[in-house]
This record gives C-alpha cells, structure tokens and sequence, in this order.
C-alpha cells in the first residue's frame, strides 16, 4: 500500500484526502496548528460562499493569466459538482441574489464536521501539531512539540496555502524551503486586501467602520459598483476587493494608484447640474449636498477629504459636479499581508508538470493558494482551492494504476 502524506489541512488538502481516501489509499494528514480548517472557519464567518452560479466560460475567465491551467480543473471538478458534494455531507446548498452560492446552514463549521468525520470513517489519520520543516534524505521532517519527526512519504501533496491570515496557519513559511530546492516561487503579495488612504484625524475619528453604499469605482478600463468601508487609514470591503489586483500592480510599478469614485452613479451629469443650480441660501455646503443630492454623510466628508477642500466651499457648480462624479482617491500602498483575504504569487506553473508534480521533486505535487494565481471573492477562491485538490488526488490514483 502506496505511503500518502498530505500536508495542510485547508480546503485542497482536506478535499485531496477525501477523494484519496475513499478510493481505499492510506492517507495522513498532517496541520502545524492543533485544529483543521481553521482558515476554512474564517472564510464561513460572515456566510461561507463556496462558489458561484455563473455560466463556467464567465467563471473561469475570473482566474485572469491562468484561466487556461484552471479550466481543465474547474471542469474536473465544476461548480455543480461542489454543490453535489455538499449535499453528500447534509448541506444543501442555494443560490443568493448575487448568484453566489452558500450552503443553506450559511455556516462553514457544519460542513466541516461533517467532512471530518467522514474522512475518519475512510480511515484517513490526522496529525495536529506538526510543523513541517523540508525534507532531509527524501524524508519529510516535521518540527513537533516531542522534537524531530521523520516521515517516508511516497507521494505528497503540498497544500500550505499563501501567507495571509498566519495565525491561521498559512504564513508562507514553505518558500525558503522549496527555493531551497530550485523550485521558482513568486514573491507573496496582498490579495482581496484593503488599501493606505491618507485621512485627517477628523475624518479618520468620525468615519472608521462606516460604509460608503452604492457608489462606482473606476480602475483604467475596468468599473465596480458597490460599497466599501473606511478603515483607520484606509479603505476595504468588496468593491476595493473587485480591483485589487490592478490597484496593486499599478502601485508596484508607479508607486501610486488613482482610484475614480463616482458618488452619485444614479445621477447623470445633467441631473446633478441641474439640482446643484438651485441657490444655497443660508444651507451649508454639507446640508446642501445632503439636501439636493440625498449624498451620504460618508460621501460629503469624502469630499470634504479632497485635496481641494480648502476651495471646496467656493467651487462653481460644475467644479462640484465633477467632484461628485470623478473623485479621485490617491492609494499608495496594499494593507500588510496578513489582513488580506488571499494571496496573490507562489510556486510558479513552470515549476510543475500537467500533473501539478513538481518538476524537480519526484511525487510531490502542489494544490491550493501555494501556487502562483489569484481570483475575486465571490466563490472562486474557494472552489479553485477545493477543485484543485481534487485535480491532485486523481491524477495521483492514475500514477499509482499506471
């Protein structure tokens, strides 16, 4: 009997187990922290959303550069097929008004469970505390609270996920260890993640955790509607999340991003003209602006945070017009890594075979947020981790009948 060592009790891990495992391997699954799933925990806090309803051309296209790599894994292992799987264990899934699809309990800590106990029932064992630290001599070495622990391992799977959120567990600790081994991993970066917003100390005091609702957001060629919330110094939350990737990359380059806000896209530039015709009279600017555009508290001290608010109480109508409809936020820097969602970067496709077998390491393959890629939230995470781990486990059964 083929020796199946897992490392990484994630979303791929955990799912490389189940299908292993029920297929009659023996599997050990081995976690530095003394829970499972525990990163699968967090991404259920607020309703877990496993995965998306959209039609797959559309869903896939979500994966960017690497569209191509995750097609042939999504339609291993698609979105329906997740949803299937999820019943298997009891929990129903649903399909919210967004199109993202839930578990019906909306919570992850049942379908973990209920995973658990089943890869018990199929014999799989679990191995808490384990810290794994390379190999030495082909063995894989793994740092426990008894000292060195030595495993001999015929086929492994990687599954360590990316170094956001470490207190996790996942804090890209693995990368020293596989450059070591001539495997090319890119740099980690923020994913999904807020970004550095200068603020007043006024602005900052009264706004924190407040949500600017149904504004537009303008990147280059690219629109997001939604909201997002003001942070301490920055800004996060879906819509900053939907353009991320390009905030980042131009920050990189050009040490700044302008990110365009439109607050009032239910206006046309006409409507707005018009209703900021109307005279002021005594009212102040904010109750103005509150007054004939129905604008947000949020909204007007977004404005008031201009750099031209010290002219802002004189600017003409059409000056505040263009404020309203083309304001623009300078960010100059992600928020650190570990209060991202995901990350972006890690072992690059070129380092891996077909197979996701690393090239210059016999019967070890990668699964999961260690490899080089990144997607929206929205579902796409969470099935690309889970339908990868799949991806593994038979491509590892049909090296194993081969």
């Amino acid at each position: 009997m083929k020796n199946i060592s897992i490392i990484g009790g994630g979303p791929s891990g955990l799912m490389a187990a189940d299908i292993l495992s029920a297929n009659g391997y023996k599997v050990i699954i081995y976690d530095r922290k003394p829970t499972f799933g525990r990163k699968f925990l967090m991404a259920g806090r607020g309703g877990l959303n496993i995965s998306h309803s959209e039609n797959l051309d559309n869903f896939i296209k979500k994966y960017g550069s690497q569209s191509k790599v995750f097609k042939k894994i999504i339609n291993h292992f698609s979105p329906q097929d997740l949803c299937d799987w999820c019943q298997e264990l009891g929990e129903k899934t649903f399909i919210g008004s967004s199109g993202r699809i839930f578990p019906k309990s909306f919570k992850a800590s049942p379908l973990l469970r209920a995973w658990l106990e089943r890869l018990k029932k199929q014999n799989v064992i679990f191995k808490i505390n384990h810290d794994w630290q390379g190999w030495e001599n082909n063995n894989l070495i793994f740092n426990t609270k008894n000292g060195l622990f030595f495993v001999k391992s015929d086929f492994t799977i990687l599954s360590l996920g990316g170094a956001s959120w470490p207190k996790l567990g996942s804090d890209g600790s693995w990368v020293k260890i596989l450059e070591a081994q001539g495997v090319k991993v890119s740099l980690l970066q923020p994913s999904n993640c807020g970004f550095v917003a200068e603020w007043s100390k006024k602005f900052s005091k009264r706004f924190e955790g407040k949500s600017l609702k149904s504004v537009l957001l303008y990147f280059k060629d690219k629109a997001m509607r939604g909201e997002f919330i003001i942070t301490k110094n920055g800004v996060e939350g879906g819509a900053i999340y939907s353009l991320s990737s390009l905030l980042r990359d131009e920050i990189n380059i050009n040490g700044i991003a302008q990110l365009i806000i439109d607050l009032k896209p239910d206006f046309n530039f006409e409507e707005i003209l018009k209703r900021l015709k109307k005279p002021r009279l005594k009212l102040s600017m904010s109750n103005y602006l509150r007054k004939n555009l129905k604008l947000s508290d949020v909204a007007i001290g977004l404005l008031m945070e201009s750099p031209e608010r010290e002219k802002f109480k004189n600017f003409s109508s059409e000056e505040l017009m263009h404020a309203i409809k083309h304001y623009t936020l300078n960010l100059k820097e992600t928020f650190d890594i570990d209060r991202a969602i995901s990350t972006a970067g890690g072992v690059a496709f070129s380092s891996i075979d077909e197979n996701f077998m690393l090239i210059n390491k016999s019967n070890v393959f990668i699964a999961g947020e260690m490899l080089d890629w990144e997607a929206p939230t929205g579902g796409y995470l969470l099935q690309a981790c889970i339908a990868n781990g799949a991806y593994v486990a038979n491509n590892i059964i049909k090296n194993i009948k081969r």
